[in-house]
């Protein structure tokens, strides 16, 4: 099913949605994510990332297939963020920002920064089944190791292999853990990007992103008042 495949990262089940839905309508949805475009997140240096992903031109039959499961292009950790934020808030774009407030030296408030939606990348029932999807990881799937004590959250895994010198490595990976808490009521999203881990055998050390991430969230959790279930 599509949840167990999502719970246990079947590649291959990937590629099956991959090739259903078309390059035409995937490449629609990493514009719809701002993938290859700028957050305009408030921190001076943000970079340019259209060369990092696929277009029209430069997306084939096999490019289709492996971007299906996070190979073959690049995205910065906001913009991942922003995107996986909008998959379980019930769909919407926000703006990423530093602060949500600027004081004087006084304490003088000088500018309050509101939560701005940009657009809406999924529909609500769309954000409602990943959140089921993505619970899912945590309950039963890759994602076991993020979740800490007393608390429910949802998250996806991440493994890709690098390039070294332009080439695809199959020895070296970066792996992630992107979760968010409470699994019902999504507040807080963290994410945890380990690039190549000091280990005999990358591809299976997605457990150390998880790990990090559920000491955070262990520390955050109770910081913002949300009470163990």
């Amino acid at each position: 099913t599509v949840a167990d495949a999502v719970a246990q990262s079947c590649n291959v089940s990937l590629m099956y949605m991959g090739e259903a839905i078309g390059k035409q309508t995937y490449l629609e949805y990493f514009e719809n994510f701002n993938f290859g475009l700028k957050t305009n997140i408030d921190l001076v240096g943000e970079a340019r990332t259209a060369s990092l992903v696929f277009n029209e031109q430069t997306m084939g039959t096999t490019e289709l297939a492996t971007s299906t499961f996070g190979q073959g292009f690049n995205v910065t950790m906001i913009q991942m963020i922003c995107a996986f934020n909008s998959l379980v808030n019930g769909g919407y774009y926000y703006e990423p920002h530093m602060v949500e407030q600027i004081q004087s030296a006084d304490g003088a408030v000088i500018e309050n920064i509101e939560p701005r939606v940009l657009k809406q990348t999924v529909s609500a029932s769309t954000s409602e089944q990943i959140i089921e999807y993505c619970n899912g990881v945590v309950i039963n799937g890759t994602g076991k190791r993020a979740r800490p004590a007393g608390y429910a959250i949802g998250g996806k895994t991440g493994t890709s292999e690098t390039l070294e010198n332009g080439v695809r490595s199959e020895t070296n990976y970066v792996v992630s853990f992107c979760g968010y808490a409470p699994a019902d009521d999504p507040q807080v999203l963290v994410y945890v990007v380990i690039d190549r881990p000091n280990v005999e055998v990358q591809s299976l050390s997605t457990k150390y992103a998880c790990w990090m991430a559920r000491d955070i969230f262990a520390d955050m959790l109770p910081y913002m008042n949300i009470f163990m279930t």
